[in-house]
């Protein structure tokens, strides 16, 4: 069996990260993996396991990759597809549609679409919920990360909620762990001068790191605080802290192809998120002895801390909240949280998809029924 993991491209986003990984645990069971991406760019691409082909279609944008993902479907024929990716789910269901026999598709939806399409600035992100309505139908499987993502999906999009499976994301804890030993040679990380607090994720509006600067001004002095990732939000963030008198005790220093070295040094690891799909930062400090706050945003944190019991819940948006629930954390005793991890494990998460990912004979009756042929 030959699956096909199409992706716009891989940069450092979670998707992209989500399905490098789906794409470990399928060879590992026996299956052919092609990683196929529109576009050739992106920091991940020597994370594609050398056991998988790497297809670029070397098209600038997705919705433009229809013809060229024809003609991969045609010459490679894979057994199956399984895509991420609003625009990009869309123009694998197009192509999928134009090859005969026809190839089955299983798209994945990952983020929050309601608020997503609330907080665009792009028209075609905002039409988005209508364009998911007229095309996720067509896909043979749709399959969203989180039973939030799915309830929010079917609500917004106006899809059966029947129609909708979930599959959570896969973490590879055991690699993450023993990636977390590598030396980090940061003093203002490692000099334990006074509680370290940890945030990851892309400096975006969504992740709300505005919020936990704020909480970080309310906090005793000796608390630092470290932000890895990078995004369009980098200035507007390093303004807030100098208008906060906190900048001496923030560190940004960007995307880090390794950041479990911080998960380890960390005392409370933050999700200030406003909203989320399944936020897989979050589920990485899960085996970790860092105390957890995150906010109880849409959606995926409640589900990961089981309403509370693997980490602390707050509301969004709310800095006095945060650094009372920071402050509290530190006092909590190390949990073990093995029974949280499990569902999110390499192989749970694959065996999930296997028995999902829809096949030949199973595609061709939706087929008929759009009045395609056999």
């Amino acid at each position: 069996m030959r699956i096909a993991l199409v992706l716009p491209s891989l940069v450092g986003g979670g998707a992209e990260r989500v399905f490098l990984d789906i794409a470990r645990g399928l060879l590992s069971r026996g299956v052919e993996v092609d990683v196929v991406t529109v576009r050739d760019e992106g920091p991940l691409r020597e994370g594609v396991p050398s056991e998988a082909r790497l297809r670029v279609l070397g098209i600038g944008h997705v919705a433009a990759s229809v013809p060229a993902l024809v003609g991969y479907l045609r010459s490679e024929q894979p057994d199956a597809v399984i895509s991420a990716i609003s625009h990009t789910n869309m123009a694998c269901i197009a192509a999928c549609r134009l090859v005969r026999p026809r190839v089955p598709l299983m798209v994945t939806h990952h983020n929050h679409l309601s608020t997503v399409a609330d907080h665009a600035r792009a028209r075609r992100d905002r039409w988005m919920p209508l364009f998911i309505h007229h095309s996720y139908p067509r896909a043979d499987k749709v399959v969203a990360v989180s039973e939030g993502v799915a309830d929010d999906l079917a609500r917004t999009a106006r899809l059966p909620r029947a129609s909708i499976e979930v599959a959570y994301n896969p973490v590879l804890f055991p690699d993450l762990l023993a990636a977390s030993h590598a030396p980090l040679s940061h003093p203002s990380v490692t000099d334990k001068g006074g509680p370290l607090l940890l945030g990851v994720g892309r400096l975006h509006q969504q992740k709300d790191f505005a919020t936990l600067l704020r909480a970080l001004a309310l906090l005793p002095s000796t608390w630092r605080l470290v932000i890895l990732g990078e995004g369009e939000e980098r200035q507007p963030l390093e303004r807030l802290a100098d208008e906060l008198g906190v900048t001496d005790r923030v560190e940004m220093p960007g995307f880090v192809a390794n950041p479990y070295p911080y998960y380890r040094q960390a005392d409370v690891f933050m999700l200030s998120s406003r909203w989320e799909g399944l936020p897989t930062a979050l589920i990485e400090a899960l085996p970790f002895e860092a105390a957890i706050v995150s906010t109880d945003c849409d959606s995926g944190p409640r589900e990961i801390l089981d309403g509370g019991r693997w980490g602390r819940l707050v509301p969004p948006g709310d800095p006095e909240a945060l650094a009372a629930a920071a402050t509290e954390a530190l006092t909590d005793p190390p949990l073990d949280r093995s029974e949280a991890m499990s569902p999110f494990s390499l192989d749970v998460v694959t065996r999930r998809y296997l028995d999902l990912v829809p096949h030949r004979a199973a595609s061709r009756e939706p087929e008929r029924e759009a009045g395609g042929g056999p």
